[in-house]
């Protein structure tokens, strides 16, 4: 089981050069489940599933809103320990990763007409990688604290339907602390 506190972007090229538009960050949360093999003490390979929230503000001359992400997301990820014998071990896992649109909205709206479900202008399924690191501590007999940084993203467009052909493709990246727990067969 983990879970990670978590900053996340929404970035589109066509917006960033819009004038006056201004990003903020929001902080958002992940948490889940995960699960894998080794094939050694130090190689091995496994997945994840986890609930994620992606928050953005967006500020511009004329109105402000803050868009909504919910995401289950799975990514397959290759995975790499120090020695496993010690109290403390440095850890890292890499790998592709399906993200599943569950829900998206806009709320707080300057214009009000704004806010509700905006779901229909994304993609259901997304593509992108996740890496992260960080040390995992033993505590008892077959039970690890894990603690470290993740980051993860979309290569695919996250947009949909509803924006013109010419607007450039919008990627998600999102970076995070997490903390879990790991028990060991």
């Amino acid at each position: 089981a983990q879970g990670a506190a978590q900053l996340s972007v929404m970035f589109n090229e066509t917006d960033v050069d819009h004038p006056g538009a201004d990003y903020r960050s929001k902080f958002g949360t992940a948490f889940g489940v995960n699960g894998g093999y080794n094939f050694s003490k130090h190689i091995g390979v496994g997945t994840e599933v986890t609930y994620s929230t992606i928050k953005q503000r967006y500020i511009d001359n004329s109105s402000s809103f803050t868009q909504k992400f919910n995401y289950l997301k799975v990514p397959v990820l290759f995975t790499y320990n120090t020695n496993p014998e010690r109290k403390f071990m440095f850890t890292a896992k890499a790998g592709p990763q399906l993200g599943i649109l569950l829900r998206s909205k806009i709320t707080d709206a300057s214009n009000t007409a704004l806010n509700g479900n905006t779901k229909d202008q994304y993609k259901k399924l997304t593509f992108g990688a996740m890496a992260g690191a960080g040390v995992r501590i033993f505590l008892v007999d077959h039970v690890y604290l894990d603690a470290g940084i993740h980051v993860d993203g979309t290569f695919s467009n996250t947009e949909d339907k509803g924006y013109t052909a010419a607007r450039a493709k919008t990627h998600d990246l999102n970076g995070g602390l997490e903390v879990g727990i790991k028990y060991f067969f």
